[in-house]
């Protein structure tokens, strides 16, 4: 399926994960919970079980954030001497756990989004194994 022929381009799909709606519908629904999806949107009845890898996914990107924006600059303060080595380990820890906690449920909707990004046939309203008749 090119892009022209895609009722939910792909930019529509990023524009729409990045605020954490849903790629079909455009309309909140995707979080039943803080560290957890609908089964479903609850707008339009997507299924978010097909988004294979959601949970493992999130797991990368939060190591990856935890370090970009809790450890470097954690160390940098330990190096130049603002923190002491304890106080840097710490609040590495701890910093790391409360930052991934933070923005996990923003990590869930994005893996949503990457996923049809990369698939965007796979969405109903671009006529998805849910658009047709199995």
């Amino acid at each position: 399926m090119s892009e022209t022929e895609l009722k939910v381009p792909r930019g529509d799909i990023i524009a729409r994960g990045v605020l954490c709606h849903c790629p079909n519908c455009g309309k909140r629904g995707l979080l039943a919970s803080w560290f957890r999806l609908n089964k479903a949107c609850a707008a339009c009845g997507m299924d978010l079980a097909r988004s294979a890898g959601i949970y493992s996914g999130t797991t990368s990107i939060g190591y990856v954030a935890a370090i970009l924006f809790v450890i470097i600059p954690v160390c940098f303060l330990v190096g130049f001497k603002v923190l002491s080595v304890k106080a840097g380990v710490l609040l590495g820890i701890f910093g790391s756990f409360g930052f991934i906690v933070l923005i996990y449920p923003v990590m869930l909707c994005w893996m949503v989004m990457a996923y049809h990004v990369a698939m965007p046939g796979e969405l109903p309203a671009n006529g998805g194994r849910e658009g047709r008749d199995e």
